[in-house]
C-alpha cells in the first residue's frame, strides 16, 4: 500500500513496510504491503512486533528509549561487529 500525504510526504513503494508517526508525533500508524498469499519477510514482521508493544505496553518502550540514551551516554563497549568476528578470535 502507498501512503502519499501532502506535498511535503514521502511516498512508500507498494512494496515495503514502515512504522509512521502521526498526531504531532503522539501516534503510530503501520504501513504494511499487501502480499497476497505470501508470508511478511523477517523485518516487516519485527516492525509489526514493535507496533504492538507500543501499543499494548508504552512503558516498556519508553523505559528502552530510555536505556538506549543512558548506555549512548556512557559509550558502552557492545563487543565486536559481525564482520570483526573470524575463526581466529575463538579461544
Amino acid at each position: 500500500m502507498a501512503q502519499d500525504s501532502d506535498s511535503t510526504g514521502t511516498v512508500i513503494p507498494p512494496n515495503e513496510a514502515a512504522i509512521l508517526t502521526s498526531g504531532n508525533m503522539t501516534e503510530l500508524e503501520l504501513i504494511l504491503p499487501d502480499l497476497g498469499e505470501e508470508d511478511l519477510p523477517e523485518i516487516a514482521v519485527f516492525l509489526v512486533a514493535c507496533a504492538m508493544r507500543f501499543h499494548s505496553d508504552p512503558d516498556f518502550v519508553q523505559e528502552q528509549l530510555e536505556w538506549l540514551v543512558k548506555a549512548h551516554d556512557a559509550e558502552v563497549d557492545e563487543g565486536m561487529r559481525p564482520d570483526q568476528l573470524n575463526s581466529a578470535n575463538d579461544d
